[in-house]
């Protein structure tokens, strides 16, 4: 399997943190192209909206771009790496983004196990719709 481009997830978390160093071993390793997606997950954003202006995504989309912003700071200078933010449900919106991809290099939730069986995971629903490899990073 030859590995050329490279998901990775990101939402802040140490979990994703270790997930995109892993990323950028494995893209030194292979010459691959990192792509960070921050998702912006309108449920969670819902209460915020009734504060903002006509164009509300425009301060969410800044947020998630200044977070990519810090990793993309960090990445090794010999590795390529884009920025992504989207809007969506997280693990829909991680599956479709990759669909050019070859490897998606994620965190785990960091949730105990019933917690994960009663809300779901997403790392849980991109392993078994994603239609290429994933790797979860402890």
């Amino acid at each position: 399997m030859e590995i050329k481009k490279i998901l990775v997830p990101i939402d802040g978390s140490d979990p994703s943190e270790r997930a995109f160093q892993e990323a950028c071993f494995l893209a030194e390793k292979t010459d691959a192209e990192i792509t960070m997606l921050y998702v912006m997950d309108p449920e969670t954003l819902i209460p915020a909206y009734k504060e903002l202006p006509e164009h509300p995504e425009d301060p969410f989309i800044k947020k998630g771009e200044a977070i990519l912003d810090i990793y993309l700071a960090d990445a090794p200078k010999n590795v390529k790496a884009e920025k992504k933010v989207v809007f969506g449900m997280p693990g829909n919106s991680i599956v479709s983004e990759a669909e050019d991809m070859d490897l998606i290099v994620m965190g785990n939730s960091g949730k105990g196990s019933v917690s994960s069986f009663v809300m779901g995971s997403v790392s849980h629903y991109v392993v078994h719709h994603s239609e290429c490899p994933v790797l979860i990073v402890k």
